[in-house]
């Protein structure tokens, strides 16, 4: 039997797909979100069935310092972001070469998963292009942790529902699906979780934030990563 890691979980849905074709298709998806998100707004008494409106991503985040405290909204730069709304820390990049430079990609890999009867869901350690460690999920966090971004050692891959907290999907039109105000040098590409796929072994979930959704892909496959810290207060699931 395999052992699942608790900060690698199973979320299982769809086999990874070809992203040729998915383009279009995601595409005309995001639209019809963005046109059915616009027409829910109008609506007379329509509201959400839990949670804040979108309009929380315009004032949820604080930006934090090298040792941990908010700083004035003022700041033009910061290493971390504050969600005030799930508690959650994440990673903010930089445009400097090294460990929080936006232009890393990594592989997804953690030794922790099992490897036996033939069915390796380890992933694939290195392989991407980064600075600063070797450039898969298992390396980045290591190092990050070493370094305690923000004063802190406890950072990680986030899931894709912490994922999908930050991204706000009234960007799709303009991705990234992001606040690009506090994640200025985020990126409208695949960021991966740490959900690997149960139903395939080499396949984990990604979220995309072009268009503002979760994505099964090949663990061989480099993307970026934004690492996350703390047990989330306020999380919804993403529905499959």
């Amino acid at each position: 039997m395999r052992r699942i890691d608790p900060q690698y979980h199973h979320k299982n849905r769809r086999l990874p797909i070809d992203r040729s074709r998915a383009d279009s298709a995601a595409i005309g998806r995001a639209r019809a979100l963005a046109v059915a998100i616009g027409l829910l707004a109008a609506l007379p008494g329509c509201e959400r069935q839990s949670g804040p409106g979108y309009q929380i991503h315009d004032t949820k985040y604080a930006a934090v310092g090298f040792n941990g405290e908010e700083l004035d909204p003022a700041a033009e730069a910061w290493p971390c972001v504050l969600d005030r709304y799930t508690g959650l820390t994440w990673e903010a990049k930089s445009s400097n070469p090294g460990l929080h430079d936006w232009r890393n990609t990594y592989r997804w890999y953690h030794p922790g998963e099992s490897h036996d009867r033939g069915l390796d869901y380890r992933g694939t350690p290195d392989g991407g292009a980064c600075v600063g460690s070797a450039c898969d999920t298992w390396a980045l966090v290591n190092a990050v942790n070493a370094a305690g971004r923000c004063g802190h050692d406890d950072w990680r891959l986030p899931s894709r529902d912490e994922l999908a907290s930050i991204s706000d999907p009234r960007r799709i039109e303009a991705p990234p699906t992001i606040n690009i105000r506090f994640f200025p040098l985020a990126q409208p590409d695949e960021y991966w979780s740490a959900n690997d796929y149960h139903f395939q072994y080499d396949a984990a979930w990604a979220w995309n934030f072009r268009f503002g959704h979760d994505r099964v892909d090949f663990k061989a496959v480099p993307k970026r990563v934004r690492l996350v810290r703390g047990e989330a207060t306020e999380l919804a699931s993403v529905n499959d």
